[in-house]
């Protein structure tokens, strides 16, 4: 892929716009300002210090040697070959009663309206419109494929429970012919509205009260829209010359083409120097890779997306994934083709030894296209959970799937590390208080994950484990995160691993509004800057640890009700609804320019005068050690900060603290006596101040 191709499908962002003199950056609809913004109010870190406040510099990934901070992708790049858009508004018109359209998701029923448009080829009279729902098909499998939210409809079958109609002859002024509730009920397959015979050219169609969908939370999605004249004949067919215009269309969390493409280049924005792909439903993975048997194939605009990211100096992790069909015995053909094949009928995983073949000859494929580019080969994703599994979980089967793959990964690239496929729910998979024989004896009985690292220990170089999504920071969860990783890293060293953890999912949403009841994850709420200071938190702490920690997702967050991504969701816009930054963005951007270089350190540092919900994490490079603290326990948007005393032993030539909210740096005040250095009057706030003693 030569770098002009290159360029094109992955553009450059423009500058248009400055405020207050600063670049804003435009990727497509997407804008970022150039510098980090005042997210909260900007004020000295330190008591009596008039010193200024220096917004620093941010760096590109290009321009990062080191950090361990990285993020996912919920999809890659893709020629249209590869996209799959199966709930288009195409479809109210397209004839086919099997085929929907349905509107993006939105957390409440009523937190937006929902609509459609339908525009006739002329003015005609008519005198009936009629919504149908899809007619049913297969009965699908639950074993390893998403389960539909309870309370939810099938997609296809959700006609609000409130409608508006109207008709117009020319866009401008419309009359009513319907309003008020739909009287829907599952067992219903229409809703029919007539009216006295009237001329019209355009349809419009107002849901409110939106259904449950699937697992969604809330949609208008329909077959089709059916307009009768007065011979009973449809006119909103596409083969009448009629178009359909929605308020948003459902993507789930692969989104668009066009978004991929202008946004991959914020990875570099942001200054993270890992990639994590694959994990979910990617052109990369298996039954992408190999749609006709034997013949492998990866998606030009996919490895172009990788080379892309490589050159501009970030690493790969790329998660070898998912079963194929054309292996499984079971299920060789689909049986819901209007839904995505993942995760809603997801292939089962290979356990035969034609489809071990097949697994492992795909494996060998992807070592070699990759091998000069991908630092890191993960071996399946969340393994332990049915839904990425594709069947009810095995240890045993994942064993088999994982020694097919190490020894053809360490034989074909033998620089690459190798993980062992992460697993969901880490920090609530085992007792940080059991005793090194509590832990053997739960590997080799009930618990799935440490039995795996039991077996594998000495096979692979990275452990990745995923601890939460939506944490209660009051919870043990979080409290005692620090202490798991070191409980689990003492008894995987005695299993015989040598190698890292890492983090390579963790998510801190901030929802609004707040998706409606039930869902699987944490009912934690947060602000978006509260958000900002956990994702601030996480992260230090992890870069502490030498752990890379991988938000999820960098921006995927328009199509599914938790807050999943650093963008902003906002109304919902048909094809694309732009993303714009959380300030959580912002804040992960700071920190990847403050931690360039920084490693874990294990030195004493006091803080005298602070409560105990106090967090040190401790870090260092050439010529610098760094101290980040911060108040633990649920954040607030305005923290005055508590005055505290600062000691360290040494003597050092100046301290400059800096601010991960407003990526600004200031020159601190110290004193030195008996060897140590003294900082009286640094503010203690709730998310980290990063304060470093310069040799």
């Amino acid at each position: 892929m030569n770098n002009n191709l290159e360029n094109i499908l992955f553009p450059q962002p423009t500058i248009g716009v400055y405020c207050d003199g600063v670049p804003i950056y435009s990727y497509g609809y997407t804008h970022i300002l150039g510098q980090g913004p005042d997210l909260i109010d900007v004020a000295s870190m330190q008591m009596g210090n008039d010193a200024p406040l220096q917004k620093i510099r941010l760096k590109k990934s290009s321009e990062i040697g080191y950090n361990l901070l990285g993020g996912t992708t919920p999809r890659m790049p893709r020629t249209p070959e590869n996209d799959y858009l199966p709930v288009e508004p195409i479809h109210l018109i397209d004839g086919d009663p099997t085929t929907c359209w349905c509107s993006r998701t939105i957390p409440q029923s009523n937190a937006e309206p929902a609509w459609i448009r339908i525009d006739l080829a002329g003015e005609k009279a008519i005198e009936k419109i009629v919504l149908r729902k899809r007619i049913p098909g297969a009965v699908r499998n639950q074993v390893g494929s998403m389960r539909m939210d309870e309370g939810a409809v099938e997609v296809g079958m959700a006609i609000p429970d409130y409608l508006e109609i109207k008709v117009s002859c020319d866009a401008m002024n419309w009359e009513t012919v319907f309003i008020g509730s739909s009287e829907d009920t599952p067992e219903k397959r229409e809703f029919s509205c007539e009216f006295i015979p009237r001329k019209a050219k355009q349809i419009w169609i107002i849901g409110k009260q939106l259904k449950r969908v699937e697992n969604w939370h809330f949609s208008f999605s329909i077959a089709s829209v059916d307009v009768y004249d007065l011979k009973g004949r449809n006119l909103a067919l596409a083969s009448r010359g009629a178009g359909a215009t929605v308020s948003s269309t459902q993507h789930t969390m692969g989104q668009t083409r066009e978004e991929h493409h202008r946004l991959w280049p914020v990875f570099a924005d942001l200054g993270l120097k890992w990639i994590r792909v694959g994990y979910h439903d990617d052109p990369i993975n298996w039954h992408w890779v190999e749609k006709e048997k034997g013949k492998l194939e990866i998606d030009h605009e996919t490895d172009a997306a990788v080379t892309h990211a490589v050159n501009n100096g970030i690493d790969i992790v790329m998660s070898l994934n998912f079963g194929n069909r054309l292996y499984s015995n079971e299920d060789p053909t689909r049986k819901l083709p209007q839904l995505w094949e993942w995760y809603y009928e997801n292939p089962r995983p290979p356990t035969t030894p034609e489809a071990l073949i097949g697994w492992g000859n795909y494996i060998r494929f992807m070592c070699r296209h990759f091998k000069d580019r991908v630092k890191v080969f993960e071996v399946w994703n969340e393994w332990n959970c049915d839904l990425y599994w594709g069947e009810k979980e095995s240890l045993q089967n994942y064993l088999a799937v994982a020694r097919v793959a190490i020894p053809i990964i360490r034989e074909e690239c033998p620089d690459a590390k190798v993980m062992m496929g992460s697993v969901a729910g880490f920090s609530h998979l085992f007792n940080v208080d059991w005793t090194p024989e509590q832990f053997d004896a739960e590997s080799a009985g009930n618990n799935i994950f440490l039995s795996a690292v039991r077996e594998l220990a000495k096979d692979v170089d990275i452990i990745g484990w995923h601890p939460y999504y939506q944490p209660d920071p009051d919870t043990a969860v979080v409290t005692r995160h620090r202490e798991a990783i070191s409980v689990f890293d003492k008894w995987a060293a005695k299993q015989g691993f040598k190698g890292v953890q890492a983090c390579t999912e963790y998510n801190i949403g901030a929802s609004c509004p707040s998706p409606s009841t039930p869902f699987w994850w944490g009912n934690f709420e947060c602000s978006e800057i509260e958000k900002a200071k956990y994702v601030a938190r996480h992260t230090t702490l992890h870069t502490s640890l030498g752990i890379s920690s991988f938000f999820c997702e960098v921006w995927a967050n328009t199509n599914y009700p938790l807050d999943l991504g650093l963008m902003r969701r906002s109304f919902a816009a048909d094809p694309i609804s732009p993303l714009q930054p959380q300030p959580a963005y912002y804040a992960m951007r700071n920190l990847s320019t403050a931690f360039d270089g920084l490693n874990p350190d294990n030195f004493m540092i006091q803080v005298i005068g602070a409560p105990e919900n106090l967090e040190i994490c401790t870090m260092s490079r050439p010529g610098e050690k760094v101290a980040a603290i911060w108040l633990t326990g649920k954040a607030q948007d305005e923290c005055e900060g508590l005055p505290v005393q600062v000691v360290i032993q040494g003597i050092f030539k100046s301290v400059i603290g800096f601010d991960s909210m407003n990526g600004v740096e200031q020159e601190l005040a110290f004193s030195t006596m008996n060897g140590e250095t003294i900082l009286d009057g640094i503010l203690l706030k709730d998310y980290p101040v990063l304060l470093r003693f310069c040799s």
